[in-house]
Formats: C-alpha cells, sequence, structure tokens
C-alpha cells in the first residue's frame, strides 16, 4: 500500500471521525444527528464549511472559534486523527490478509466489504467509548447494533466453513455467552455497583466479534489497563494533596473505555493475551 493510498484512506477517516464526534454529542440530545448545521458550544453561531474541515480547521483556527474566540475541545482533532488511524490500520490489516483472500472466488471484493464493516464497527466502538466516558452509560441502540454486527461476523464465518466446524469454531459460536455470563453475574450480585449491565453487552459484542482466544485476552487486558489507569488517578490525585480529591476507591470510573481499547489493541496487534492459541493447540 503506498503514501497515497494511505494518505486518503486517512482522510477518509478523519471524515468519519468528524461525523462519530456528532454523534458521540448529540446522541440522546434531541438533536438531530444527520440534520443541522454545527454550532460553536460557546455563542452558538453556526459554523462556516471551512470551519469543519477535519484537523486542518482547528489548527488554521488555533483551537478556537473565529468569532467567539472560545476554546474548541480537543475531542474534535483527536478522535477526527484517531479514527483515521483507526482506518489505516483496518487498510493494512487487509492488505496484510491478502494471500488468504486471494485464494477465494470474489476475494478483492470480500477484502473490500471487510474493510467497510470493520471500519464501521471500530467507528461505532468509538461513539461508544465517547459516549460512556462522558456519561458512564451506554446506549442500548449502540449496543445492540454492535451485537448484531459481530454476530452476523460470527455467522458469516460458519458459513463460509460450510458448518464443518473444529473444536476451536464450536468454542468461538459459545464465546459471546462466555464472556458476557461473568459479567452478568457480577452486574446480578453488586445489583449495578460493581459493573454496569451496559458492560456485559459490550462484552457480548467483543466476543462475537474477536472470538475466543482474543475476545478473552481483550477481556483481561482491559481489567488491566483499567487496574493501572484507576491505581495511577488515585495516586495522582495523592501526589496534589488536593483538599477536594476527586479520584478515590468510590469514584465511579467507566469500564466500556477500557474495554474497548484493549479490543482495538488485541485486533491490530494480534496479541494473545494469555498465550491460549499454544495451549488449545496443544489441547486439540
Amino acid at each position: 500500500m503506498d503514501l497515497l493510498n494511505i494518505f486518503f484512506i486517512f482522510i477518509l477517516g478523519t471524515i468519519i471521525g468528524s461525523f462519530v464526534n456528532v454523534i458521540s454529542l448529540r446522541y440522546n440530545t434531541g438533536l438531530s444527528i444527520i440534520k443541522g448545521r454545527s454550532k460553536c458550544f460557546s455563542c452558538g453561531i453556526s459554523l462556516r464549511w471551512y470551519e469543519l474541515l477535519p484537523l486542518a480547521s482547528y489548527f488554521f483556527l488555533r483551537g478556537k472559534c473565529k468569532s467567539c474566540r472560545g476554546s474548541i475541545s480537543i475531542q474534535y482533532p483527536l478522535v477526527e486523527f484517531l479514527t483515521g488511524v483507526v482506518f489505516v490500520g483496518v487498510a493494512w490489516r487487509q492488505l496484510n490478509l491478502w494471500p488468504i483472500y486471494s485464494n477465494l472466488e470474489n476475494g478483492l471484493l470480500y477484502s473490500e466489504l471487510f474493510f467497510i464493516y470493520y471500519a464501521f464497527v471500530f467507528s461505532l466502538l468509538m461513539v461508544i467509548l465517547i459516549y460512556d466516558f462522558k456519561h458512564k452509560v451506554i446506549p442500548n441502540a449502540l449496543v445492540y447494533t454492535f451485537i448484531i454486527l459481530g454476530l452476523v461476523k460470527l455467522l458469516l464465518f460458519t458459513y463460509f466453513k460450510s458448518f464443518i466446524l473444529t473444536s476451536m469454531d464450536v468454542l468461538d459460536l459459545f464465546t459471546p455467552l462466555i464472556l458476557f455470563l461473568p459479567f452478568a453475574l457480577l452486574w446480578l450480585v453488586s445489583r449495578g455497583r460493581w459493573i454496569g449491565f451496559g458492560d456485559a453487552k459490550l462484552a457480548f459484542g467483543i466476543g462475537a466479534l474477536l472470538g475466543f482466544i482474543y475476545g478473552l485476552g481483550a477481556i483481561v487486558l482491559a481489567f488491566w489497563i483499567g487496574a493501572i489507569c484507576s491505581v495511577s488517578f488515585m495516586v495522582f490525585d495523592r501526589i496534589k494533596k488536593s483538599r477536594h480529591s476527586r479520584v478515590d476507591f468510590k469514584t465511579e470510573i467507566p469500564f466500556a473505555p477500557f474495554l474497548i481499547l484493549a479490543t482495538f489493541i488485541v485486533f491490530f496487534c494480534r496479541i494473545d493475551v494469555l498465550e491460549l492459541e499454544a495451549i488449545l493447540g496443544f489441547l486439540y
């Protein structure tokens, strides 16, 4: 993949990232996510087209609204940049899998369709991450869409194998339920104090998307990342010795961002966190 293709795919990702920002900020606010001009949150003025260019506008305007000079949230360029990187990552992964697709009759079409599929799925996960981080809740419409997309992929792979499944394939089919049940049990026992039911549904979708080895690895990695971040927040807060401490063991920290971050890491880096592939390969 040459630099020109990488550039165009990155630009496409930043455009979608701009839409990710719109959805995450307007969802459940009564505002349409497809209609209406974007406005400055400080002065309410409608933004012109040159103020809406992904990444470029933020830097040209130096992070300030042209009309009122109010600060523009860093969320906008950050999400646009990260979505661009994700799109390039998906394209690169599909390129690396070309030796597999090339053996199929419609290999190029399958590769392109899976690029669109993964680009959409990870854009959706970006919306869930931002929304949960801001509101500490995962909207049902978003997480159920993710679950459906994950199940579609899982069942398609079953179809492509003509339902002649290995032991690992069968384990993958049950992975969504395997990952869902521990979260659901924690939610039930704690009555929602330890974990949200939305996290359980998100774990179900991750299981469908990644399968057993990488799905379980993503869950474990999410707990590791969450533990490190939580302790780091508390240590930093202690060092500041603030009279109004904002982070402690009772502070509610959304878990979905850790689950999604771990899913991104495992998917793109193909990290077998628990080395299950070697263990299960030995057993089967």
